[in-house]
């Protein structure tokens, strides 16, 4: 089971406070022994739900918007049981400040698929699982098909790459830290980058390629404070994810709204997480970007 790694020996009490809150809404996968949110609204499923609700107006379809990722898009705040996604907050203000030509009410959907603990090799993996995986989601949703995909992934690859690197022998912190390891950065980005080519291939029912998808910064975190070389590696990440963008015209970057700051009320006690605060604030602050993206596509 791919697992999120932290720095102390508290990672195993928090993960299994992470495993508890998600599992009043885990969806049963009996192949794939991983522990899944579909959301909206516990099991429902994400493609059911889209398909269904037609666009508000004949001559404005419905703007559609997926985002996909681990536990920060599933909104995994432990120790709370309640899971805080940040897709409702981004859609709400997206149907408050919308252009007069997007701005009927309901224009514009947003659902989520977060994967705690998984890392973006895992979800590759899985990219045709019919269950957990991103590319279901782009063959199902038609009439319209989605307008943009929203991935914010990475940090359990961070914490998988960088774990060996933490000496938990040593007495001393500063001697914890193996500074002369260093990560292949594209042993981490690729599998995001991967995702968001999977999304730019996929053509509507048109037979049109229309997809844009935007990447969201990686976040710091308390194990980037303690390790320096998670910390090179998430800024290495998010450098490689921003000159992706660059080169792609249907795909864009935006840093992680806020940083890690130990105390701050938008994050979990877990130095991983967001609180339910911190991700309604992800929700609100990716929202200019996403509206930008939608008006000029």
């Amino acid at each position: 089971m791919m697992m999120m790694f932290l720095p102390s020996s508290s990672t195993m009490l928090i993960l299994a406070s992470t495993i508890r809150s998600c599992s009043s809404l885990l969806h049963s996968i009996p192949s794939i022994n991983r522990h899944t949110i579909l959301s909206s609204s516990g099991r429902i499923n994400i493609i059911l739900k889209m398909s269904s609700t037609t666009a508000t107006t004949s001559t404005t379809p419905m703007k559609r918007i997926f985002c996909y990722g681990d536990s920060l898009t599933a909104g995994t705040s432990p120790p709370l049981d309640q899971l805080f996604p940040y897709g409702p907050h981004l859609e709400r203000v997206l149907n408050e400040c919308m252009s007069p030509s997007l701005s009927s009410e309901g224009a514009v959907m947003v659902r989520w698929r977060g994967l705690p603990g998984w890392t973006s090799s895992a979800m590759v993996d899985y990219m045709n699982d019919s269950s957990v995986g991103l590319q279901s989601v782009l063959d199902g949703i038609r009439n319209p098909s989605l307008s943009l995909v929203i991935i914010l992934a990475g940090t359990n690859d961070i914490g998988s790459l960088t774990s060996s690197m933490f000496d938990s022998g040593s007495s001393s912190t500063s001697n914890k830290m193996n500074d002369d390891e260093n990560v292949d950065v594209s042993l981490a980005v690729d599998p995001i980058l991967s995702l968001h080519k999977a999304c730019l291939e996929c053509e509507d029912e048109n037979g049109k390629k229309g997809i844009h998808t935007l990447a969201v910064g990686i976040p710091g975190s308390a194990w980037q404070e303690m390790n320096p070389n998670a910390s090179q590696l998430c800024t290495d990440m998010n450098d490689a994810l921003q000159a992706f963008a660059t080169l792609e015209d249907r795909v864009s970057y935006v840093d992680f709204p806020f940083p890690y700051q130990r105390g701050d009320s938008k994050w979990s006690g877990d130095g991983l997480h967001l609180s339910s605060e911190g991700y309604e604030v992800l929700g609100k602050g990716l929202a200019p970007r996403v509206k930008q993206i939608l008006e000029s596509s």
